[in-house]
């Protein structure tokens, strides 16, 4: 799926993971909902986080040309998922918090820059959790399936609906998501579509 599917159903994932757990839909949730969902991507150099992270286009192809990685496998799977899960986003919470801080140093500690710290809030983990589930699921839907349980070759795949990359059916998934929210709640729905833009611009323009 396009990389602005994955980051919706990313970020709808976490929404909801959150609502489950009564926690605040926090701006750490749908942030790190959508990049999580972006995140099973990075085996393929061409994926559009892939190519905004230094030197992983250049990895990716090298581990694939070497056939130690390939496109739906390892980082596809529930196991990577878990890891991602538990070493990938406190990496992420500290980036933040880092430059959050330094901000506060090149400013004075301005009251501002607390505001943020506040603002962008807890739940980084269980967002980024669920969005990488996401991808997951959401890739079964596509013509080719994913590797759940790598390392056995098996590969999980719907028989139907098979939706090739970039269709119309794609699309219709993607709002099919965000109508599904704003069913349920659709505060969240229009939070969630706005982070997911955000995402999308913010990382296509980095």
């Amino acid at each position: 799926m396009l990389a602005k599917t994955h980051i919706v159903a990313g970020a709808a994932a976490a929404a909801l993971a959150a609502a489950w757990r009564h926690d605040p839909l926090t701006p750490a949730v749908l942030v790190l909902g959508g990049l999580g969902g972006l995140a099973p991507d990075l085996d393929h150099p061409q994926a559009l986080l892939t190519r905004h992270v230094p030197l992983a286009p250049l990895a990716a192809g090298a581990a694939q040309h070497l056939g130690v990685v390939r496109h739906r496998g390892i980082l596809h799977s529930f196991a990577l998922a878990a890891v991602a899960a538990i070493w990938v986003e406190p990496a992420l919470g500290r980036l933040v918090a880092h430059v959050l801080w330094a901000l506060g140093v090149g400013f004075g500690h301005a009251p501002w820059v607390e505001a943020l710290w506040r603002l962008w809030g807890g739940g980084g983990a269980v967002g980024f959790a669920a969005g990488y589930v996401s991808h997951l699921l959401v890739d079964v839907l596509n013509t080719t399936g994913v590797q759940w349980l790598w390392p056995l070759r098996w590969w999980a795949h719907l028989p139907w609906p098979s939706i090739p990359v970039g269709t119309w059916p794609e699309t219709v998934l993607r709002w099919g998501i965000l109508a599904g929210l704003g069913a349920w709640h659709p505060l969240t729905a229009l939070w969630v579509a706005v982070a997911a833009e955000g995402i999308y611009r913010g990382v296509k323009g980095a």
